[in-house]
């Protein structure tokens, strides 16, 4: 499959101009299972998604339009992992409890504002 050009999720332009110079990164917090837990979110982190995911980086836009109620939860996910790479540390929550924790306690605005930041939209810290 070709490199696709087109639309992309309003806060990931990066797919199509791939800015390689790594200029991207955002930093938040999350609360699961009780716990604060330091989040990444760069190159490094989309690496780990789409690796773990059998995902390909020209079809990312599209599954994160088509189910965003799990493709946000897991880029925090694997931005909790990059995070835990960083430190030394092993995150061992589950991705499912994860992603029911994300959407139960209603952090998925902090996840995408935090990926807007990274990606420097134009949407990033408006309110």
């Amino acid at each position: 499959m070709g490199r696709r050009e087109g639309r992309v999720a309003p806060f990931l332009p990066l797919i199509n101009h791939m800015d390689l110079s790594n200029n991207f990164r955002g930093e938040f917090k999350l609360k699961v299972k009780n716990k604060n837990q330091d989040a990444l979110f760069t190159m490094n982190a989309l690496r780990l998604l789409l690796k773990n995911e059998g995902l390909k980086l020209p079809d990312f836009d599209t599954w994160v339009q088509d189910d965003p109620l799990t493709a946000i939860p897991l880029i925090a996910y694997y931005s909790v992992v990059n995070s835990c790479v960083y430190s030394g540390k092993k995150f061992t929550t589950n991705k499912e409890v994860f992603i029911a924790e994300i959407l139960d306690s209603g952090q998925l605005e902090v996840i995408s504002e935090a990926m807007a930041s990274a990606m420097n939209t134009e949407s990033a810290g408006k309110r």
